[in-house]
């Protein structure tokens, strides 16, 4: 049975699974679902139409599916999906998307810590880690195991690679590349190897990825040339996924100042 406290709010839609918990002057709008197992700390709003998965741990004070910080929006039928197992913390805000029918979306086990935000349209993958402070605009894309430390601002439409690191106080404003290390603005200071050795990534693809990064990140070809040679060797599956984010990128890709200023040309 849900543990409801008296002073909450329900809406008269709401589907609640099993084993939830929600505190005391939290407020649940309409049309919401929330999964078995979840917890909701006190004070918290739910807003209409959002998804919450099972076994979620959502602090005090959250505000889930909001509507999106955009001047002129008119409400329309869109959501935030919070996936399971998830942690947000207290003054965590996660805006709802601008579109009907379109929706932000958290991934698995991520832990969204106090006072971060994710604005509409986000896309947050699995065991993604977001810290305290840390501002994520509207349509950012972040790929599993990607961590994002404290007080970083990203960018509108940025996309973070899978397993990216980006250090504390860091401003995002092009495309961050799986694996990459980024600290002060737009700055790739090396690999991830902290999370490389706590992957489950083979001890040989680590070597093709130490590889690509040097041709990438290190040479004075263009890049163009560098990714052809790297795909001509056939590389591992995290090279080619490292070369084929860089293709796709269209806000252009954060770089070392050595590639910056030594390239003939930084466009893939």
């Amino acid at each position: 049975m849900p543990e409801i406290h008296p002073t909450a709010i329900i809406g008269d839609r709401v589907e609640i699974g099993e084993d939830v918990t929600i505190g005391a002057g939290t407020i649940v709008e309409d049309d919401v679902t929330i999964g078995q197992g979840t917890t909701i700390g006190p004070r918290s709003y739910i807003g209409r139409y959002s998804r919450v998965g099972d076994n979620n741990d959502i602090g005090f004070s959250v505000q889930l599916g909001g509507d999106p910080q955009v001047v002129g929006w008119t409400p329309v039928e869109s959501r935030v999906v919070l996936g399971n197992g998830n942690t947000v913390r207290e003054f965590a805000t996660i805006h709802r998307a601008m579109e009907a029918g379109s929706e932000t979306r958290i991934g698995d086990n991520c832990f969204i810590m106090g006072t971060a935000h994710v604005a509409h349209d986000c896309v947050v993958g699995d065991n993604v880690v977001v810290c305290n402070g840390a501002l994520l605009a509207g349509h950012v894309a972040v790929g599993d195991r990607a961590f994002i430390s404290g007080n970083c601002p990203i960018h509108q439409f940025v996309r973070i690679g899978r397993m990216a690191m980006i250090r504390g106080l860091t401003a995002v404003g092009k495309d961050v590349v799986p694996f990459t290390l980024i600290d002060q603005t737009n700055t790739v200071r090396g690999l991830n190897l902290v999370g490389l050795k706590r992957s489950d990534i083979a001890a040989e693809a680590v070597k093709q990825i130490r590889g690509a990064y040097k041709s990438i990140f290190r040479s004075t070809d263009t890049m163009a040339d560098a990714l052809a040679a790297l795909e001509a060797t056939d590389p591992c599956a995290e090279v080619q996924e490292m070369i084929d984010f860089i293709r796709e990128s269209k806000r252009g890709i954060c770089l070392t100042h050595s590639t910056a200023t030594g390239r003939p040309s930084a466009e893939a």
